[in-house]
């Protein structure tokens, strides 16, 4: 099932001890929770740096549509492009994080699932 299949990257620390038993499986593509979540699924990923710059972003939205500098519909729209851009860079940031704390890919794999 070609619709089915889902691409992921494996991430390994090598400094671990059995660091190819313990792998980090980030999946490749949009991250549908990021685009609900925004700034909570930052900070439950300890992503707090992109976590702060989504809340400063989306409390400046709200001052635009509170202050009526933009209208309600740009707003709307500028919202939604926020979103599903961050839905389309949420696990690039994961991998990031990984990379920061030592960790390398090890792998492109590909699956239905992850069980």
């Amino acid at each position: 099932m070609i619709f089915g299949t889902k691409i992921y990257t494996v991430h390994v620390n090598p400094d671990l001890p059995q660091a190819y038993e313990k792998p980090v499986f980030i999946r490749e593509g949009f991250n549908i929770y990021a685009l609900i979540f925004l700034f909570v699924w930052a900070f439950y990923h300890r992503l707090w740096l992109h976590g702060m710059a989504l809340v400063v972003a989306q409390a400046g939205l709200m001052y635009l549509d509170k202050h009526d500098i933009l209208s309600p519909v740009t707003v709307g729209v500028l919202y939604l492009a926020f979103q599903l851009l961050i839905g389309f860079h949420a696990n690039d940031w994961l991998r990031s994080r990984l990379q920061r704390k030592g960790y390398i890919t090890a792998d492109i794999t590909t699956g239905e699932s992850l069980l």
